[in-house]
């Protein structure tokens, strides 16, 4: 334990120490996009919620899911509604302006996490469900331009048919392309 504590210690200090950024460089923007990606169209929100971490926020549009016992399909042409929530913690944004690489549009590398949840628009259909994904993942934020950015991510997640009780393991894999609306700084 006083091992851990000591390493936590010096990861801080060393954090603290190196570079000569300002905290004003560091700082996310809050961000409103329309997206466009695998996990559909939509809208997101992106409140900025500390120096280091953002949340998407998002709802739209999208194909639903078919969950069996060990297996998840989805389906791009049975129109589904979704609605996601994922906060993202950037951990080298420090390193990319020391290595002179933008920020903008909160680009950077972020550990990430994902609920989202999707019902389809047709309630009588077979093919999919109300459903529950919950993911963890590894990702990549970046600008194109002044209101562009590109978001991929990849990790494993568990997905849940509301509707039938069915479960099972997947690999998280996303990526969208967002037209920034509004950026801001607080």
């Amino acid at each position: 334990m006083k091992r851990i504590i000591v390493l936590t210690l010096l990861l801080g200090f060393l954090d603290s120490s190196f570079g000569q950024t300002s905290k004003s460089d560091l700082k996310l923007s809050c961000l409103t996009k329309l997206d466009l990606g695998l996990q559909g169209i939509g809208l997101t929100y992106e409140p900025m919620l500390s120096n280091k971490v953002t949340a998407d926020i998002s709802a739209g549009a999208s194909g639903g899911y078919d969950i069996a016992e060990g297996s998840i399909s989805y389906n791009i042409f049975k129109p589904a509604f979704y609605f996601s929530l994922t906060p993202k913690y950037f951990y080298n944004r420090q390193t990319r302006i020391l290595k002179g690489k933008t920020t903008t549009l909160n680009s950077g590398d972020y550990i990430g996490l994902r609920l989202k949840y999707v019902t389809p628009s047709d309630r009588q259909s077979d093919f999919t469900r109300n459903s529950i994904l919950i993911n963890a993942h590894w990702g990549i934020q970046r600008a194109i331009g002044n209101h562009w950015a590109f978001n991929f991510h990849i990790g494993a997640g568990y997905a849940r048919d509301i509707d039938f009780g069915f479960d099972t393991i997947y690999p998280a894999i996303d990526f969208k392309f967002s037209y920034v609306l509004s950026n801001s700084r607080k």
